[in-house]
């Protein structure tokens, strides 16, 4: 009689442990969020969402950050306004190209710091959504992280909603790179201009 208690103590223990684990895992999912009415769901492409940084309530005009995490891959995405009223849309808008010089140099910014050496801005070009619509600006660099070694990393950028929407797509250097990066940023097309 003692010896089953003892065993059935234990599988409750056991039971509970198993519970405690599986709720552990569920409330640190993060779950979709939005900022700014864009919806950041859990999941885009093969990313899942993971930290999320608030830099508005701190420094209005920096807007929010939030992370994808994907094997391989670093992915940051902001959205954030500068405290300008009227962003366009437009890819040849002085507002959106002026960001991308702004973003390329904070890139060049940080070879200086030495984080990062060697960049090479390889090409600047347009992404088009999967209609053939200019979508995003974007640069394409190669440089020598100091942690991460030689990378290839993507830089894209786009106006929404009176909104500044910036990528950020890093990856150690390998063949496909690009359209790996590109797959994600058509995702993001559909996800910031449904139905177009």
């Amino acid at each position: 009689m003692k010896l089953d208690l003892v065993c059935a103590t234990r599988k409750n223990l056991t039971l509970l442990a198993a519970a405690a684990l599986i709720v552990a895992a569920t409330v640190a999912a993060p779950a979709a969020v939005s900022f700014f009415g864009l919806n950041f769901p859990d999941r885009v492409a093969a990313a899942k969402l993971g930290p999320i940084n608030e830099y508005e309530k701190t420094k209005p005009g920096l807007g929010y950050g939030v992370e994808y995490l994907q094997p391989n891959w670093k992915i940051n995405i902001f959205i954030y306004d500068l405290g300008k009223t009227a962003i366009p849309d437009d890819l040849a808008s002085e507002v959106l190209t002026s960001q991308l010089k702004q973003a390329q140099g904070d890139i060049l910014e940080l070879q200086k710091q030495g984080i990062y050496a060697k960049v090479d801005l390889k090409r600047n070009r347009t992404l088009k959504d999967g209609g053939g619509r200019p979508r995003f600006l974007c640069s394409d660099f190669a440089y020598v992280h100091a942690k991460a070694g030689n990378v290839d990393s993507f830089l894209c950028l786009t106006g929404w909603k009176n909104k500044f929407v910036k990528f950020r797509l890093t990856a150690a250097q390998h063949g496909g790179s690009q359209a790996e990066a590109d797959r994600f940023m058509q995702a993001w097309a559909k996800l910031l201009w449904p139905g177009r």
